[in-house]
This record gives C-alpha cells, sequence and structure tokens, in this order.
C-alpha cells in the first residue's frame, strides 16, 4: 500500500516522532505534514513532537507542532524515526492503540517491524526522511516537503559526512535540489550554527572532555548545574556530540547529558565499534554507527561502563 492509499482512506491524520526529536525526526514529520497539506487539504492533520530546536521553526508548518498528544482519536497515525513504543514522544503511544490504521516509518537497525500494520523500515538507509522520500509520489512533493526532508537527512548524515550517506541518498539530495529546497539556508542554519550560549556550552563541555583508551574514546557530560549557568536546555545539546567527535584520533565518542532526571547517552562510532550493542545495554538503540539510551547512574560511572564495552569490542 502506498502512502497516497493510505491517506486517501482517512479523514483525519496523526503524525508522531521519537522523543527528544533531533533533525530527521522532525524533518520526516513535517516532510510528511506538508505533503498531506498539499495534496489532501480535505484530512486534518497534526504532528505531535516534544520540544526540538528552534532553529527547526524555519520549516512550514513547524509553529503547528503540539509538543503533547491531547487524546483525540485519528484515522491514521503515522510513527516516523521511531524504532519501539517506548521511544514514542509527546506521550503519544495510546493513540496508536486506538487509531483505525497505523504505519511506521523509520530506518533503525533495531526496529522489530511489527509496531504498526504498516512498516516501512529501511536500516540501509540514512535516515527516515530519506524513506519517506522514496515512499511519496515525486510528482506531489512540493518545496515546503522537499526543505523537511533535506534537513532530516543533512542531520541524520552528519551534513553527508557519516557513513550512511549513500549513493541513494545523494540522488534523493539531487531530487530535492531540484525541487528548489532551501540547501544553503537549511545546512547553515539548522546544522553549522549555534546561538552564542549554545558556543559557550559546547566550549565548556570540550574543555572538561577526557580520553581514554589510548585516545580511543573521547567522553565529555554536562550537569543540570552546568546547563543552567549557561542558560541552555536539552534540545540546545543536540548537536554538541558532532563537535566532540571531531576530536582526531578517536574512534568513539561518548557524551551524557540531563533530561527528566536521568541523563540521556549519546554515541557515535567511526569505523569499528558497534554502538548500537553497547546502548542496548542502557536499553536505547539506534545504529551501529550512531545511538543512544539514557541511565540513572552518575555519569563518570557511566562512562566506565561504556568504556569498558568499548574495550571488549576493540
Amino acid at each position: 500500500m502506498t502512502i497516497d492509499e493510505m491517506l486517501e482512506n482517512s479523514n483525519s491524520v496523526a503524525i508522531f516522532g521519537h522523543v527528544r526529536p533531533d533533525g530527521d525526526c522532525v524533518g520526516s514529520t513535517m516532510g510528511l505534514y506538508n505533503y498531506i497539506k498539499d495534496n489532501f487539504p480535505q484530512i486534518e492533520a497534526t504532528v505531535f513532537i516534544e520540544c526540538f530546536p528552534d532553529s527547526f521553526r524555519l520549516l512550514n508548518g513547524a509553529d503547528h507542532i503540539c509538543n503533547e498528544y491531547d487524546g483525540r482519536k485519528v484515522d491514521a497515525a503515522f510513527l516516523m524515526d521511531t524504532p519501539s513504543f517506548e521511544r514514542i514522544g509527546a506521550q503519544g503511544a495510546v493513540c496508536f492503540a486506538q487509531a483505525r490504521f497505523t504505519c511506521n516509518i523509520d530506518h533503525h537497525i533495531s526496529n522489530p517491524l511489527n509496531l504498526c500494520n504498516t512498516n516501512i523500515v529501511e536500516p540501509e538507509a540514512s535516515s527516515a526522511s530519506e524513506v519517506l522520500f522514496y515512499q511519496l509520489s515525486k510528482n506531489k512533493i512540493s518545496k515546503n516537503t522537499a526543505n523537511s526532508l533535506y534537513l532530516g537527512i543533512v542531520h541524520d548524515t552528519g551534513a553527508f559526512k557519516f557513513s550512511c550517506t549513500s549513493k541513494r541518498t545523494m540522488n534523493a539530495v539531487g531530487d530535492l535540489i531540484d525541487l528548489g529546497v532551501d540547501f544553503t539556508r537549511i545546512i547553515n542554519e539548522t546544522y553549522y550554527t549555534r546561538t552564542y550560549k549554545q558556543t559557550l556550552a559546547t566550549g565548556y563541555v570540550m574543555q572538561n572532555s577526557k580520553l581514554a583508551l589510548n585516545g580511543k574514546v573521547v567522553y565529555s557530560y554536562i550537569t543540570a548545574q552546568d546547563m543552567e549557568k549557561f542558560g541552555v536546555s536539552a534540545p540546545d545539546l543536540s548537536n554538541v556530540i558532532d563537535t566532540l567527535r571531531e576530536v582526531s584520533g578517536t574512534e568513539v565518542t561518548i557524551f551524557l547529558y540531563p533530561v527528566n532526571g536521568k541523563y540521556k547517552i549519546s554515541l557515535r562510532s567511526n569505523y569499528t565499534v558497534d554502538v548500537n550493542a553497547i546502548a542496548k545495554e542502557f536499553g536505547g538503540g539506534g545504529h551501529i554507527r550512531a545511538a543512544g539510551g539514557d541511565t540513572e547512574m552518575a555519569p563518570e560511572e557511566a562512562i566506565k561502563k561504556i568504556v569498558q564495552l568499548i574495550s571488549k569490542q576493540l
């Protein structure tokens, strides 16, 4: 069943992403939202995702996003960039229990492929935004939809640096550029630039970073008190892991920051280590080269355990 066929049978649609939404989560949810608004104006479509970086508000329709599910019943519920019900954001799990039809569009290798009535999951894809692009009718993709999908692909490929970037990914990007996507603005304003307070917080994290395993691991963390001092929130720290990853000679990058009383663990690897396997030890998951989880352990204690798991792989 195509996306168009799913939508043709729906009068109301709810779109969800994962907790702590990143660029791909916002890009894929807003990509589907704009596609619906452009081609199925009779459908009442709503995006439910949690707080996200303000820079993403350049996407059309972002100001209409709801941060918490309001309990409404819908004909169809779409779950984007999310590999488990435990990871659904905006308290949206209940919606999938009562929706007439559900669809999961994802690219995580940890996805069980059975979350919804229809599961379109491509672990080889760079992003959920790439998966969605190839499911949409190309002649119906507007500039607003293209902007959203481009943002998602940019962020999950690290601006096309990560190993998940493929020829298929770049073919999609080329098609999006042909559709008039604002590629310079999107990549500059949402990926490469940060606010002054974000810059100060990132500098603090870098200054307090440490190496382990003979320089193969770089790690750092920030506390709630530090975040208060710099005036930053969790969404403001979403790109810190990529800056930390730039330390030469390292294989794995670890960054921890507090979210909802726990520490969010972000993991990245370059060539060898399967960080998805490590994230599973903390109830998380993701990809071989990029994954995350949560812990109630103190940061130094959690990092010590993570380094031990990395050591076994190396």
